[in-house]
């Protein structure tokens, strides 16, 4: 299949050097939502190659599969989100911590929190319902549906939300329309509110917030949220734990280089 290119070229290269500027940020945002107590300073200095002093191997792999699923993420923008992307993005992101990473779950699993179960998915069910979301919607509407259909599916034994952030991602910056990761100060609002629509299947909620929290939007990368309060956000300093959105990280060129 030959890379799709259209309108959205021009805002799909704003979009990539918007990524490549926050790299090391979205990279920590997304292994924060499995890695408790994983710092920026620990991501960076994964991201250099190194090991973080007192990091298990463990976590050390999951922030490494994540760097690595944003390298394949850059490589693959031209082409548009299918299910064989999703199953690829799972399959990096478990690898070497998960052993059937990549392939549809086959058993019966439960989620913390909740008392709700997630059905055995079918392998036909799960491709028709990206298919339908494919088809009957776009930008960022595809993506605020692909990440709920990942995240309440529970499609794969490990690293659903990882791969939704993923996929998410890929939709958006494939658009033209920025990136996606959830807030780290952010985090408890949101599992709460993702453990209501696992239990309920009312994503209304969820996708709203999603769209004014976890999107930046070319070319700064603010999310509607923060465009609302851009005085006081861009004077804050970076807090040890992130980078104000829009800001390049020091030693980043937004180059090919980025990715080690």
């Amino acid at each position: 299949m030959e890379p799709v290119r259209n309108d959205t070229t021009t805002d799909r290269r704003t979009a990539v050097e918007l990524a490549k500027r926050l790299l090391v940020d979205l990279i920590w945002r997304t292994a924060k939502i499995e890695v408790d107590g994983v710092t920026f300073p620990d991501t960076q200095e994964i991201f250099d190659g190194r090991a973080p002093e007192g990091m298990s191997v463990d976590d050390i792999v999951t922030v490494n599969n994540i760097k690595r699923a944003w390298r394949f993420l850059l490589d693959n923008i031209d082409y548009p989100v299918d299910w064989q992307y999703i199953r690829e993005y799972n399959r990096i992101i478990g690898e070497g911590l998960v052993r059937d990473a990549g392939r549809l779950r086959e058993y019966g699993v439960r989620v913390g929190g909740t008392g709700w179960v997630p059905e055995i998915p079918a392998v036909e069910s799960s491709q028709e319902r990206v298919r339908g979301i494919l088809e009957e919607s776009e930008g960022e509407d595809t993506a605020m549906l692909l990440f709920g259909a990942v995240t309440r599916g529970q499609w794969f034994s490990d690293g659903n939300k990882r791969t939704a952030l993923m996929v998410a991602n890929h939709q958006l910056i494939h658009d033209g329309i920025g990136v996606f990761s959830i807030p780290p100060e952010d985090k408890a609002q949101f599992v709460s509110m993702l453990l209501r629509y696992y239990e309920t299947g009312d994503y209304s909620r969820l996708s709203d917030w999603l769209s004014q929290n976890a999107v930046g939007h070319v070319p700064g990368g603010l999310t509607l949220a923060q465009s609302s309060g851009v005085v006081e956000k861009t004077n804050d300093a970076v807090n040890g734990m992130g980078i104000v959105p829009g800001v390049p990280l020091d030693g980043l060129d937004g180059g090919s280089g980025l990715l080690g």
